[in-house]
């Protein structure tokens, strides 16, 4: 049942992930700030407090798929005020799972917009991503540029009148893209949806980040740091055109998502119905510089760069052939790459640089972070990180042995 008093209800979806704890975190650090009287968790996982936030009884946390059962979601949804949405399947995998990235993040998405309407929820913040802008540079290239680009300025593709494969060609990230593109359409389509009270109307926004470090990461530092401690930990070096990419903090993505509720409570005319780039100011340099950098300051390993170097369209070349070979197989064995080696390859190679004004004018958006304290807290929990895995695989040596 709705909580009674002053101040909003929010929803976190996905709540126990990477980005949702730290919206929630900030959360119940600025709950007075922000008027709110309750938070909700909703995850497919229970909730852990992985992130160090303060406990409070303000926060109740629920275990569902929001994909599920629209009867065990309801109840959750009712008496709320605003959602952020950032539950997600964020895989790259390759060949994409079509029906896991349709289920998730565009079902599970409509089936969000459709409880706001039913629960007369006001305002609904989704976590997009910038990869909706990956694209070829021209149309035709294995790399994309984007320097300097606003939201109106940057390509995006319309996947309208296509297929799934139709809508793939269209990204450098096969399947997972395509997917968070329909999801962000739906949200932003649904601004000024009536609601079910026949008084209100539902309030959208997308928040698109570019790629994304910080505490409780588990796709990105953490998997390659993984992947180099089996290398001797050499980073292999893809040589190309550009090779530069915009990183951003966790914290300030979660501050932008909050951002963007503020402004959805205050005006109907500021960012509703649009996506919006939250960036910071991470040093704009190649990811294995940041990687370097992440290892450094955690004091726990130097990762190094091999002396070798592949030339991009060579390497693009090498990973098109065994995508292919894995996609025909794939019938056969059921096998999937972990990390599409083409997406790799682009991303690597590409000039990513997003503009960030919308945020700025419109949000009053400024990073609630600087860049060296992000880079200092995000180290320290890698490093935290790693110590964790190492116990862990020590522990399970000896039980081996």
């Amino acid at each position: 049942m709705p909580s009674s008093g002053d101040g909003d209800v929010v929803l976190v979806t996905g709540g126990s992930g990477f980005l949702g704890q730290h919206i929630i975190k900030q959360l119940l650090e600025k709950r007075e700030e922000l008027g709110i009287r309750e938070i909700r968790s909703l995850d497919i996982v229970p909730y852990k407090n992985n992130i160090g936030h303060i406990d409070s009884p303000i926060l109740r946390t629920f275990v569902a798929d929001i994909s599920g059962e629209r009867e065990s979601l309801e109840s959750i949804f009712a008496g709320v005020d605003g959602v952020f949405h950032c539950a997600a399947s964020v895989k790259i995998e390759y060949p994409p799972n079509y029906e896991e990235l349709e289920r998730v993040n565009v079902n599970g998405t409509r089936a969000v917009v459709d409880l706001c309407v039913l629960n007369n929820v006001k305002r609904l913040v989704y976590s997009s991503c910038a990869s909706v802008c990956f694209v070829p540079f021209k149309g035709r290239s294995t790399f994309s540029a984007i320097i300097n680009s606003t939201e109106s300025k940057t390509d995006t593709p319309t996947l309208e009148g296509s297929n799934l494969l139709e809508q793939d060609k269209q990204f450098l990230i096969a399947g997972y893209a395509a997917s968070k593109l329909r999801a962000e359409n739906i949200v932003l389509n649904s601004n000024g949806a009536p609601l079910d009270n026949q008084r209100d109307y539902l309030a959208t926004s997308a928040i698109r980040a570019p790629l994304t470090y910080g505490e409780c990461d588990s796709h990105f530092i953490t998997d390659i740091f993984s992947y180099l401690s089996k290398r001797d930990w050499v980073f292999p070096r893809i040589a190309g055109v550009g090779g530069k990419q915009q990183l951003v903090y966790a914290g300030n993505v979660a501050w932008g998502h909050i951002c963007a509720y503020k402004a959805l409570k205050v005006s109907t005319k500021a960012v509703n119905g649009l996506p919006v780039f939250v960036t910071d100011d991470t040093g704009i340099n190649d990811v294995s510089r940041f990687v370097q950098k992440m290892a450094l300051l955690g004091n726990r390993f130097k990762v190094k760069t091999s002396w070798w170097y592949l030339p991009h369209f060579f390497f693009f070349f090498l990973a098109y052939l065994l995508e292919l070979l894995v996609g025909l197989a794939f019938p056969y064995t059921n096998y999937r790459l972990p990390y599409s080696l083409r997406a790799i390859a682009s991303f690597t190679s590409s000039m990513l640089m997003y503009n960030r004004l919308r945020a700025s004018i419109h949000m009053d958006y400024v990073p609630l972070y600087d860049a060296d304290l992000s880079a200092e807290r995000s180290a320290k929990w890698y490093a935290k990180w790693w110590d964790e895995q190492k116990e862990a695989r020590q522990r399970g040596q000896k039980k081996s042995s």
